[in-house]
């Protein structure tokens, strides 16, 4: 009873030493094969991981593009602004050149009968003056009208010409001019010498210092003087022009203020 026993638990003994072995075989190849998968998952882990960096990586760049898209947008909204700015300052510079347009329409619609009047007042006035170099202001007033009348000159033009006109005329009050004009004597045309003392007097001699007239202005004819106005008068024409010097007195005629209408 007690050998059988033992001879069983030997058989046992060596069942169960073979069946380790059999069961240490087929856990080796079972840890292989769990390695070899492990190693598998480590290198799809490395793979996907590559994957994860580059989408990590192009998204960075697709925000740091977004980034600098939103800050041109605001660059361009400050920019936009001020064009607005611009824009509506010149829509109130266009609304106010507007109305300065019609406001000049309407000055040019008025100014220029002013001026016509201007013209023909100083016509008139240039007539009733003392007749220094009358030709020669009479044909400005001619080239005045014709002025007047071309259409291709601008009305500023017209005003500046006509201001112009005026302010020829108040220098000759202040001038002292000689000049040589013809002027009948006795029924004879003769050349003679001219001496304007602004609008005070208006003499002549002739050329050879003969005869000496002035210009009355109450009888608006011109009248030979005496001889006691000969040297002062030559004299006088010496020194407008320059040929001597103001150094004395000279007996002129001079034509009385009058009353003003």
């Amino acid at each position: 009873m007690n050998k059988h026993r033992v001879r069983t638990l030997v058989l046992s003994a060596v069942a169960a030493g073979a069946l380790m072995m059999g069961a240490g075989t087929a856990g080796a190849t079972e840890l292989k094969e769990v390695l070899d998968e492990g190693m598998a998952i480590n290198k799809l882990a490395q793979e996907s991981q590559k994957r994860i960096d580059k989408i990590v990586e192009e998204t960075d760049k697709i925000v740091s593009q977004y980034k600098a898209v939103q800050k041109t947008i605001e660059g361009l909204k400050i920019y936009n602004a001020q064009l607005q700015r611009q824009i509506d300052r010149q829509v109130e510079e266009m609304e106010d050149l507007s109305t300065s347009i019609k406001q000049v329409t309407y000055v040019k619609r008025q100014i220029t009968p002013l001026m016509l009047k201007m013209v023909d007042a100083l016509e008139a006035f240039i007539k009733m003056d003392v007749p220094f170099q009358l030709n020669k202001r009479l044909e400005g007033i001619e080239r005045l009208k014709d002025l007047m009348d071309d259409p291709s000159v601008d009305t500023s033009e017209k005003f500046r010409s006509v201001f112009e006109a005026y302010q020829i005329e108040s220098d000759y009050g202040r001038a002292l001019v000689a000049y040589t004009d013809t002027i009948e004597i006795d029924g004879v045309s003769r050349e003679v010498d001219f001496l304007q003392v602004g609008r005070v007097a208006l003499v002549y001699q002739t050329r050879d210092g003969q005869i000496t007239g002035a210009w009355n202005n109450q009888t608006k004819q011109f009248e030979i003087l005496d001889d006691s106005y000969r040297s002062s008068v030559a004299q006088a024409l010496r020194v407008a022009n320059k040929q001597a010097a103001a150094d004395r007195l000279l007996k002129l005629p001079i034509l009385a203020p009058e009353r003003a209408q």
